[in-house]
């Protein structure tokens, strides 16, 4: 507590001392230059435009088209939700909001959970596709997701219906509080009877109730955006067969403050967030409890040249967990950690047409020796058209509370001695026009796996390879034709094929947009090939087909404020289980009515 005291109040009279400053500020947190986190990376977003017209309502139906991706979710909408990026573990991906960390650290093993994430409250979704550790931190070895919470949306209110009794309404008001503050609200519902997760008769639906509240305030000197965001969730689950009795509370509150100010060197970023999480599930008289809640704080200054930017900076970060098992698995925890963590970000535009990135990052965390992250990166333009680009970089994911201490009544007691999981990644890859490949390798070494009732570093070394492939081209003046392709292979250290990995995916979509505005139609169509799973029933490995899914989405504008969007997902009526044993959505429709006041 000592050290936070400490950091709140440098960083308080740090941003005093600027305050004088006249700028002009972007109210995003930076921890570099814009083109180091982009320019030499992959990099793909997801847009407010196409969460509209596309009917998003989930993560899942949000990235289902980007390259890279492999999502999993344990039965229809509401259910738990991991992703796999690159070939990585599902824990290999380090989550954010608006460039703050968001993590739920009472999670046995640092997943979170996507199917908590619903559309109407988000502005959009960033996917960076390289280790990060020198930019965010810890995790990434995957890459990154970042949300970006709503704001500069129009005032408007959304009905909703669709398949299994699904139905639902949001609304989103900005409001000018005064000349230099704006506030942005948004509240939305969605409620399904759902299908059985597990095959059986009882249905598994859903209720959702998301509220969110923001400002962004234009000073003399500067912006600051603030965002409030709640969650809570309710969904009712299956175990290995059909329980009518399981059941799921899931609450999450996020807290934040962001702001940017320029000084004489460039400009200064600082942000503080907190997050809670509060989840409950119930399975008749057993009741489990998970709680927790992490604290971050940063503080960065960009020092801006003719060619050369450097972004020095410090990050401070706390989290706690508790577990409260009180049902027959009867497990409890209650443990905290801290770090600390330093680094210096720059670019350096050698010449007019390439840049090399670069970064190293010093994290000091609790009962672990210090350890440092570093990238090395650019990119050249050989012609107009002609884009080459490399990465070099690493990154950790350092062991779970849980891991490290939990316990219960089976066996299980949790390993202190855990080391991290180191991962080395080089990435090359190249874009002509519309035309974008890469190669990346990465290797990970003390990977942590659970056997003998704990958890336990591997030694050796496991190893993920891929190529990713998109192609964006215009059929027509309106109709627009977009390609990706993905081949990965992913060993564990004794070469042995990791779970829930298929080596080929691919994924197209036709989108017509007319010249007028007026209509939007999106055709997509996703293949996810063969993989290896656990048999639902007796754990064995067992190879899983691969699946073809089509989706249709139809948007109509009537006028400036009124527009109607219909879908039908699964069209072909797959059936199909992902993972095994778990239910998939069969053929379904979804209609929505916007309306602009």
């Amino acid at each position: 507590m000592r050290k936070l005291f400490f950091l709140f109040l440098f960083l308080g009279m740090t941003y005093t001392s600027v305050a004088s400053a006249a700028m002009e500020i972007t109210i995003y947190l930076t921890r570099s230059n814009t083109d180091q986190a982009t320019a030499t990376t992959t990099y793909d977003r997801v847009d407010q435009y196409t969460i509209k017209v596309e009917n998003t309502q989930d993560f899942v139906q949000a990235v289902n088209r980007v390259t890279g991706l492999n999502v999993v979710q344990s039965g229809p909408t509401g259910q738990n939700v991991s992703l796999f990026m690159r070939g990585g573990d599902s824990n290999h991906t380090l989550v954010t909001m608006n460039g703050i960390p968001i993590k739920d650290a009472s999670t046995t093993n640092g997943l979170y959970d996507f199917g908590q994430n619903f559309m109407a409250s988000l502005s959009a979704i960033e996917i960076i596709k390289n280790p990060s550790g020198a930019l965010v931190g810890p995790n990434s070895i995957g890459g990154v997701v970042n949300f970006i919470s709503g704001e500069f949306f129009d005032n408007s209110i959304t009905f909703k219906a669709g398949s299994n009794n699904t139905r639902g309404v949001d609304i989103k008001l900005v409001e000018n509080a005064t000349d230099s503050t704006k506030v942005f609200v948004t509240a939305d519902g969605l409620t399904s009877d759902g299908i059985s997760v597990v095959e059986g008769t009882e249905r598994d639906g859903y209720t959702i109730r998301n509220f969110s509240v923001g400002t962004y305030t234009r000073l003399d000197d500067g912006h600051i955006k603030t965002n409030f965001m709640h969650k809570n969730n309710d969904s009712d689950l299956d175990g290995s067969t059909d329980d009518p009795d399981y059941t799921a509370n899931n609450k999450n509150n996020i807290y934040q403050i962001i702001g940017k100010k320029n000084n004489q060197h460039g400009h200064m970023d600082f942000a503080i967030g907190h997050t809670t999480y509060d989840r409950t599930y119930t399975n008749g008289s057993e009741i489990d409890e998970y709680d927790s809640n992490s604290t971050n704080i940063l503080l960065s200054q960009t020092i801006e040249g003719d060619k050369l930017d450097i972004v020095p900076g410090i990050e401070y970060e706390t989290q706690e967990a508790k577990f409260d098992n009180r049902g027959s698995y009867n497990s409890s925890v209650d443990a905290d950690h801290w770090s600390t963590a330093y680094f210096v970000n720059g670019n350096w535009r050698v010449v007019e047409n390439g840049m090399i990135s670069s970064g190293i990052r010093l994290d000091h965390l609790e009962d672990y020796d210090d350890y440092y992250t570093y990238k090395l990166g650019g990119y050249y333009y050989l012609t107009e058209d002609l884009k080459l680009r490399s990465n070099w970089s690493n990154s950790v994911r350092t062991p779970t509370l849980y891991e490290k201490y939990g316990a219960d009544n089976y066996g299980y007691s949790g390993n202190p001695n855990l080391n991290v999981e180191k991962g080395k990644t080089l990435d090359i890859g190249f874009t002509y026009k519309a035309f974008d490949m890469v190669y990346y390798t990465t290797d990970i070494d003390n990977a942590i796996t659970y056997g003998n009732s704990t958890y336990s570093n591997v030694s050796g070394t496991s190893e993920r390879n891929g190529v990713e492939a998109t192609y964006h081209y215009m059929l027509t003046d309106d109709w627009q034709h977009d390609l990706g392709a993905h081949w990965s292979q992913a060993e564990d250290s004794s070469g042995t094929v990791l779970l829930r990995r298929p080596k080929w995916s691919f994924n197209q979509a036709f989108v017509k947009n007319e010249m007028t505005g007026k209509y939007t139609t999106t055709l997509s169509h996703t293949y996810t090939g063969e993989h290896i799973d656990l048999d639902a029933s007796t754990y064995a490995r067992k190879e899983m087909p691969g699946v073809h899914l089509v989706d249709l989405h139809h948007s109509i504008n009537f006028d400036e404020s009124t527009s109607i969007t219909a879908s039908l997902m699964n069209v072909t009526d797959e059936d199909y289980e992902r993972p095994d044993g778990y239910n998939q959505n069969g053929r379904t429709w979804f209609l929505s009515y916007n309306k602009k006041f």
